[in-house]
């Protein structure tokens, strides 16, 4: 027996929430590519103006501390204006600040640069992705991040080119190209395609992964869980939430990702080229580093099914694994000890971040989660920062990447006992039942 009485509900060859996914997947491929690419960009630009590796990884530090300070607005904004609308502005804002990259003539106009990119970074990617899949996406939430993670490891994939169009049409013109690409081919899927909410589009939540007797049950689960937030909301203002335990676990899991994930980006590639391997060989490694993102982005997802805990604690034992091979690697040594530690990272990374988001939303969705969303994204622009800087840092002072990867195996450790920490500690609004 059939029943229209609840056009919602009604089944589309498409649902979407597909389309969302595949909207955020290619907002954050791109963005974080350009963002990215500074490690391709790192040697030329230096070696033509004198600077040091200090100062020209200063300015993704400096574009960090940028992102530190919007991250909150952005993410208190989110929860008062328009998702989509902020994307779309903040990649075209991005696209405008590569357009200014084209014509730096110093040091401080190469920093205003990468500070505008982060201010369209921040309003484009994390902060907004983690709300809008949260809205999209609930029982099958760590898939979904999965899935829009990998676009961070797609971004490694894309910059593959990176290095060829610099030597094809010189840095200025490669960032001229990277601008017009962003702009004329991102912002306008952004602007119109992407929804905040799935009943922007006559649909629920997670629609395809529900019968109707679980979807009438599923929803009565969260409609009691949403009174639970509201009621512990209420009870707890922000600052109070922002200086609980739990708050404290995730901003240890995110600085952490953040220190080892910018350290590694930033300073792979000239690791690579330290050692002997060629700028084709070192763009390679880093694509080596991407398609193993990739897939450990796309295997987070059964963090669903086998806990956020155990999925980081993987990861973060990968993570090890490969600083103590990067580190180790000396001119000489097989390749493959490098392009293995590569992998690792990568693997690791794949593994981790969208397991942090998946937890975040876990233990901070419902009431306020936009103004936590965006504090978690201070937290981890200012980690990013100081990894960035501190990698540079270290090899100046001491002439090698060595200190600098045992720091991030540290950092790697440090994450992960946070993330086990936090996987004991019980969701709010979650019940316990007894089998």
């Amino acid at each position: 027996m059939t029943s229209h009485s609840d056009p919602i509900h009604k089944t589309s060859p498409l649902w979407y929430g597909w389309v969302i996914l595949a909207i955020v997947f290619v907002i954050m491929s791109v963005m974080v590519g350009v963002r990215g690419s500074l490690g391709f960009f790192f040697k030329t630009i230096s070696g033509e103006f004198g600077w040091n590796r200090a100062q020209t990884a200063g300015a993704y530090s400096i574009g960090m501390l940028v992102q530190a300070v919007c991250s909150p607005i952005f993410g208190s904004l989110g929860e008062r204006w328009s998702l989509r609308w902020m994307m779309a502005s903040g990649v075209f804002f991005g696209g405008a600040a590569l357009l200014i990259g084209s014509s730096i003539g110093g040091l401080l106009q190469f920093y205003l640069m990468y500070a505008l990119l982060n201010v369209g970074f921040t309003a484009s990617t994390f902060v907004p992705q983690v709300q809008i899949l949260s809205n999209w996406f609930i029982r099958k939430r760590g898939l979904a991040m999965g899935i829009a993670n990998s676009g961070q490891g797609f971004a490694a994939v894309l910059n593959l080119a990176v290095p060829f169009l610099i030597a094809a049409i010189g840095w200025r013109d490669s960032y001229l190209a990277l601008a017009g690409f962003t702009m004329i081919c991102i912002f306008p899927p952004a602007a119109i395609l992407l929804r905040d909410h799935p009943r922007q589009r006559a649909t629920v939540a997670d629609e395809p992964f529900l019968s109707a007797a679980e979807r009438s049950a599923f929803e009565a689960k969260e409609d009691e869980a949403r009174r639970s937030q509201k009621g512990e909301a209420a009870g707890a203002p922000f600052w109070q939430r922002v200086f609980s335990f739990r708050f404290f676990l995730i901003a240890l899991i995110f600085s952490t990702i953040a220190f080892s994930l910018a350290g590694t980006t930033v300073h792979i590639v000239p690791h690579a080229t330290d050692q002997g391997f060629t700028p084709g060989e070192s763009a390679l490694i880093f694509l080596l580093w991407g398609i193993f993102a990739i897939v450990g982005n796309l295997i987070s997802g059964v963090s669903d099914s086998l806990g956020r805990a155990l999925t980081f604690a993987v990861g973060s034992a990968l993570g090890v694994c490969a600083c103590f091979l990067l580190a180790l690697f000396v001119r000489g040594m097989s390749p493959a000890w490098f392009y293995g530690g590569a992998a690792l990272s990568g693997a690791g990374f794949g593994l981790i971040r969208p397991t942090a988001s998946a937890l975040l939303a876990d233990h901070f969705s419902g009431p306020g989660f936009g103004k936590l969303n965006g504090s978690t994204g201070t937290i981890f622009a200012l980690s990013g920062a100081l990894g960035s800087f501190a990698m540079g840092y270290l090899f100046d002072v001491s002439g090698s990447y060595w200190t600098a990867f045992m720091v991030l195996a540290a950092m790697s450790l440090t994450g992960a006992g946070a993330a086990v920490a936090l996987g004991r500690m019980q969701r709010p609004g979650q019940k316990r039942f007894s089998s």
